[in-house]
């Protein structure tokens, strides 16, 4: 899957057009097969990537975090759309 990188910006920025983390969020959610399943596979995955924060604190409070972590999940996904290896890659990052 190809995305176009994250920057600091895009969390500070309202727009009819889906930004690229937000992309990148709803595949992860998707590979992770929906519902609760996907919004834990997106969560652990942005762990991996180095997300540091609860799910209650927005990006945009810690966007070079938010923009390093999304690009780690951009490059993996640009790889493999696998779960088990996606997380693989992730936590060996």
């Amino acid at each position: 899957m190809q995305f176009d990188e994250v920057i600091p910006d895009h969390f500070n920025i309202i727009s009819r057009t889906p930004l690229p983390h937000v992309l990148i969020e709803q595949a992860l959610m998707q590979l992770g097969g929906g519902g609760v399943e996907g919004t834990t596979f997106k969560r652990n995955a942005l762990l991996s990537a180095g997300w540091k924060h609860a799910s209650v604190v927005s990006y945009g409070k810690h966007p070079a975090e938010a923009t390093a972590a999304f690009n780690k999940v951009r490059a993996v996904l640009a790889l493999s759309q696998d779960p088990a290896a996606i997380m693989d890659q992730l936590q060996k990052k």
